[in-house]
């Protein structure tokens, strides 16, 4: 009888420890562009639009470090972008990285699928990180499961425009 126990409760465990790890396959990460001088060994590939990027592979935020989100439609209709929202601390290391890291880009990425990228052209103190493609309606719905906030718009008025394409 004991020996069925300990084969039950090592099935529970298997299957809690597959089901986290497919909840962590859809988590947002934030990736920053290595510079030249980073090692190789810390560094992964990324193809996004057909170019390839080369990152760090440790995010430089996580889902973890997300407060809320705001889901937009993108221009052209075919998908939604997502402004995140940092929490505190996480503004305040957005802040000083934003600062040593003009030029370069961060590079968002939901579960294993990089979605898109943006390039820090100054310091960014507002906390927000933007993707401008590449979302729909489930990853919106996930996120709302995994206990992100919402966040709507305090008021009408004109809609923030994306950047134009990088070429």
């Amino acid at each position: 009888m004991i020996k069925r126990f300990k084969l039950f409760l090592l099935f529970l465990l298997l299957l809690f420890s597959i089901a986290a790890k497919r909840k962590d396959s859809g988590t947002i990460g934030f990736y920053l562009e290595s510079a030249e001088s980073e090692s190789q060994k810390d560094t992964v590939k990324v193809n996004i639009n057909s170019q390839v990027h080369q990152v760090l592979i440790k995010p430089i935020f996580s889902q973890k470090d997300v407060e809320g989100f705001y889901p937009f439609l993108t221009e052209k209709g075919e998908s939604f972008g997502i402004s995140f929202k940092l929490k505190k601390k996480a503004t305040t290391e957005l802040q000083t990285l934003s600062t040593v890291a003009t030029g370069r880009k961060i590079f968002t990425v939901f579960g294993n699928n990089p979605m898109d990228f943006v390039v820090i052209d100054g310091p960014i103190s507002h906390g927000y990180l933007t993707c401008w493609k590449g979302f729909n309606e489930k990853h919106i719905e996930r996120f709302k499961d995994a206990g992100l906030r919402l966040i709507t718009p305090k008021k009408e008025g004109p809609t923030i425009k994306p950047p134009p394409a990088i070429n």
